[in-house]
């Protein structure tokens, strides 16, 4: 188990590098672009990205998973996945490629029909990582991947800025999407040695497709309802509204997604090692939940709290409508890591068909809010995603009771006291701004200092569990080199 424990710490050590390095420079690059360009630009690629983010869950077909919790995997395998794959991207694009002029008319954007052709690329190259993926993953080499993400997520953003600040408008988000498709595939490649035989074995392709057509649906379905906002708001009212949306999703994701994402990535080959522990299992997640809560309800309601004034400082008035939708979109940031995990249980425990039964009955949730916020407009929308987000959380559990005897009930005592102990937190940071601290800079980073305070003495206050964690890893550390330094030992 020590041995366990420390595969997902040093996972998430790297995870959560990449996290820093990847997403930290990415947030960089959006915050640049988005003085270079316009909420139209965003708006543009709000649309085409939902095509594209299908098309690779399309591509993957669940093999990814499928292959990182194998318990024996060969070369036959490995090389049957990477031509399937390719196979399937290749169906996937020519499609793609076709409807593209439909697309482009549906939305009365010509420019799209070209956006979308040119992007299609990019579905040829994910098919190109994800056995590479899968073989990095298999070894907890999360050091590798963080190398490729992080350099795709730098040049490709630099690539964008330069061709933004001469005048290329969308096309500038369009080059950083591909590039860093490209760059991150190369040095995936690189780093696993891997090559593919020339060979396909039926029956492993048909093994693996079996645990991932559940997986496939679930997941076309989960993409095209959270992307269905966007395309709604683009169709209903503008690409320019569905711009400043797109931005507001794009901030929040930097942080709930990506965090969550990262320590989901590390534990799961960890964890997929005791799918037949239940107890353990529990244990495991309990804590992983407890951890990722006491990250992430700090960043999520302390944006809440100073989205108004951030965007003063960092954007023009042309992105002041997206400060609403962003605060909103916090409370959907704030419960992701509590539904992601969720799911993670089912794929340890190989259940791609229980995640599919649970994904209709949360789509069905929220596509009947959509449908019925339509008549209140643009903020009715974005309400109602908050609305579903909260509802969703019943039946999101219902499996993982069943599964580990970790219900609704148990999740929820586990995530109160981070929750609470950031909204005081944000609360402290809330009246700090209103202190009439002249210099709206040094207002915001008085007001996140004296919220950071707050929280963790809240945290400590109220007994969260992940603050005791963190506490006991960081006091366990300092205490092994003092000792390492008086004994020599």
């Amino acid at each position: 188990m020590a041995s366990l424990n420390r595969k997902i710490g040093i996972g998430t050590l790297w995870n959560s590098l990449e996290l820093l390095l990847s997403k930290g420079s990415s947030t960089i690059f959006t915050i640049f672009l988005a003085t270079l360009l316009t909420p139209k630009d965003f708006g543009l690629i709000a649309i085409i990205a939902v095509v594209f983010k299908l098309s690779h869950v399309l591509v993957n077909a669940g093999f990814t998973q499928a292959l990182i919790r194998s318990k024996e995997l060969t070369d036959g395998e490995l090389s049957t996945a990477f031509w399937g794959n390719l196979g399937i991207a290749a169906g996937v694009y020519l499609v793609v490629f076709l409807l593209a002029g439909q697309i482009a008319t549906f939305f009365d954007e010509p420019v799209l029909e070209l956006m979308v052709q040119i992007l299609g690329i990019g579905i040829l190259v994910n098919a190109f990582r994800i056995v590479q993926t899968a073989i990095l993953s298999r070894r907890m080499d999360f050091r590798s991947q963080m190398l490729a993400t992080t350099t795709g997520t730098v040049v490709s953003g630099l690539v964008a800025i330069v061709l933004a600040y001469r005048g290329f408008g969308v096309w500038s988000l369009v080059a950083q999407m591909l590039t860093s498709q490209i760059v991150a595939t190369g040095i995936l490649w690189f780093s696993t040695g891997w090559l593919p035989d020339v060979s396909f074995n039926g029956s492993a392709f048909k093994r693996l497709f079996d645990f991932g057509k559940y997986l496939v649906i679930a997941n076309v379905l989960n993409v095209a309802v959270k992307n269905s906002y966007a395309l709604v708001i683009a169709k209903l009212f503008s690409p320019e509204i569905a711009g400043l949306y797109y931005f507001a999703t794009k901030l929040t994701n930097l942080a709930s997604q990506q965090l969550t994402q990262a320590l989901q990535k590390s534990s799961f080959p960890a964890l997929a090692t005791l799918q037949d522990d239940n107890e353990q299992l529990r244990h495991k997640y309990r804590q992983i939940i407890q951890l990722s809560m006491f990250v992430m309800a700090p960043i999520m309601l302390m944006l809440m709290a100073l989205a108004d004034p951030v965007f003063d400082l960092l954007f023009d008035e042309r992105w002041e409508g997206a400060v609403i939708y962003t605060q909103l979109l916090c409370v959907v940031g704030l419960l992701f890591p509590v539904h992601s995990l969720n799911i993670n249980v089912l794929m340890v425990k190989g259940r791609s068909d229980l995640n599919l039964k649970l994904n209709l009955i949360k789509k069905g949730i929220q596509i009947t809010l959509l449908v019925t916020s339509i008549p209140f407009g643009v903020l009715g929308i974005v309400i109602g995603q908050v609305i579903g987000s909260i509802l969703s959380l019943v039946p999101n559990s219902y499996y993982t009771a069943k599964l580990i005897n970790y219900g609704f009930k148990a999740q929820m005592l586990d995530v109160i006291k981070p929750v609470a102990s950031a909204a005081v937190g944000a609360g402290g940071a809330w009246l700090v701004l209103q202190s009439g601290i002249p210099w709206l800079i040094i207002s915001l980073l008085a007001a996140g200092f004296s919220g950071l305070i707050t929280y963790l003495a809240a945290s400590t206050v109220l007994g969260a569990e992940g603050a005791r964690m963190v506490w006991h890893k960081v006091s366990g550390t300092v205490s092994k080199k003092l000792n390492r330094k008086v004994y020599g030992s």
